[in-house]
């Protein structure tokens, strides 16, 4: 027996319970684990609200896919204020996706990272 345990924490039921257990933590992880890993940063652009703060309308909106306050407040980026409504957010494509169809949003577009030639043009 196993010091500080009981006398019945080491029986084989006990073992498969815990055994069990630890298989669904270890599967629950690595789902959550390769979820994150297919995010992508997202742009998104939205009607201008009314009366509204954007960062606010903007965590509102991700919230309706998302599914809560907290996940919608993890994923948001920037708040775009100037150029023209909108935010970035990181998103799995299939949120992405589900978002462009939601009330207020005008465009949902992939992120895109652009790399200047070091050389420039007189290097051809």
């Amino acid at each position: 027996m196993l010091k500080g345990l009981g006398k019945h924490s080491t029986s084989p039921s006990n073992i498969a319970v815990w055994f069990l257990f630890l298989s669904m933590s270890i599967s629950l992880a690595a789902k959550v684990a390769f979820a994150d890993s297919e995010k992508k940063v997202y742009i998104v652009f939205m009607d201008r609200p009314i009366g509204q703060d954007l960062r606010d309308y903007a965590i509102q909106i991700l919230s309706s896919v998302l599914g809560s306050h907290k996940a919608a407040e993890e994923a948001l980026g920037y708040v775009y204020r100037r150029v023209g409504p909108g935010f970035s957010g990181r998103l799995t494509p299939e949120q992405a996706t589900r978002l462009q169809f939601q009330p207020g949003v005008v465009y949902v577009k992939e992120s895109e990272v652009y790399e200047m030639d070091p050389g420039g043009a007189a290097s051809s």
